[in-house]
């Protein structure tokens, strides 16, 4: 069996997703903050920067490699019942897995046999991960291109716990009286998914099963943590767009303040057109994205919904360069806590 590194480079470090471009830059920051703060690295690495801000990289560019599930216990699902999904998960899952165990939760991660990149893959990539999650409740949260993670075998200062990596098959075998490790098992190492060693022969094909899994065209899902709407025309490349809880929380409502309509609108339009210039969009995309937007409002049932009205405030917002920064949500006191979107604003 032929063993691979697993992680590659450019990708993002930290909450304020700043370029790495090599294993000693990462080791250097997760050394330098290790103990100190949370450390985070995005999921995925990237072919390229966007053209019209090359400070950031172009998530439409990520080299997806990996699915990626978390579950999280919480006041409705206590770690027993969170232990049984992930055994669940497991057990649905064929290939090369490794699983974080986190303090409250899991993490586990599923690697691929060709890596795959493009817009396209997104929503398959999401597809594929809530099939193979359908009917778990503790799930909190799939892999997508922007998706920040913890990095294994570091330390949450703010609960005071380590995230730890376990052999996944010694935790099927009896998860009830599986011993978590409270610190970083140095003999652990390799099963890290970031920095341990992969075998590619054991790997799951994903774009086969692509092929012979189709997504549905249109339809609606929704998640506790994150709502999410499947565009009705292919045409616009959204795929199945997820929703910050500054925005989700708050259209919830029957009648939400005027804010949150508009950076909905802006939100929704933004990932869309997959982050391009307003100027490059096409009057008929744009016809396009309005109508997707305008049919999923419809079904939200606010109080005031007005046909017209809300087409009028769809065209008056959905051409935007950009939805609000978090640090509007916050002054506000919308914003619920860091989140995948976190934008380094506050």
């Amino acid at each position: 069996m032929v063993a691979n590194r697993i992680m590659s480079f450019p990708r993002e470090i930290g909450l304020k997703r700043k370029h790495c471009s090599s294993t000693n830059e990462f080791k250097s920051y997760v050394r330098r903050l290790l103990g100190k703060s949370s450390v985070y690295v995005s999921l995925y690495h990237f072919r390229s920067k966007r053209e019209d801000k090359h400070w950031k990289f172009d998530y439409k560019t990520a080299i997806i490699d990996k699915a990626w599930w978390d579950f999280d216990s919480g006041e409705e699902n206590g770690i027993e019942l969170v232990k049984q999904d992930v055994v669940k998960l497991l057990q649905r899952l064929t290939g090369e897995v490794r699983v974080v165990a986190t303090g409250r939760g899991f993490h586990v991660f599923q690697f691929f046999d060709r890596p795959v990149t493009g817009h396209e893959w997104r929503s398959h990539l999401n597809h594929y991960q809530r099939m193979m999650a359908k009917d778990l409740p503790t799930l909190d949260g799939v892999g997508l291109p922007e998706k920040l993670v913890r990095v294994p075998n570091t330390y949450n200062v703010k609960r005071g716990r380590w995230s730890v990596c376990i052999n996944a098959d010694d935790f099927m075998a009896n998860p009830d009286s599986f011993a978590i490790p409270k610190k970083p098992d140095p003999n652990a190492f390799t099963l890290c998914p970031f920095l341990g060693v992969r075998t590619v022969a054991e790997s799951f094909d994903f774009v086969r099963w692509v092929h012979d899994n189709p997504k549905p065209t249109n339809g609606a899902e929704s998640h506790q943590n994150a709502k999410l709407i499947m565009a009705v025309d292919a045409s616009t490349n959204a795929g199945e767009i997820p929703l910050p809880p500054c925005i989700s929380n708050h259209i919830s409502s029957e009648n939400p303040n005027h804010f949150s309509r508009m950076a909905l609108v802006q939100h929704l339009s933004e990932e869309m057109r997959w982050f391009a210039h307003p100027d490059n969009v096409s009057d008929e995309q744009w016809q396009t994205i309005g109508d997707a937007i305008f049919d999923y409002i419809k079904e939200l049932n606010w109080r005031d919904f007005n046909p017209s009205k809300t087409k009028h405030g769809i065209r008056t917002n959905m051409k935007y360069k950009q939805s609000p920064t978090c640090r509007a949500f916050e002054s506000r006191n919308m914003c619920a806590g860091k989140c995948w979107r976190y934008d380094g604003t506050i």
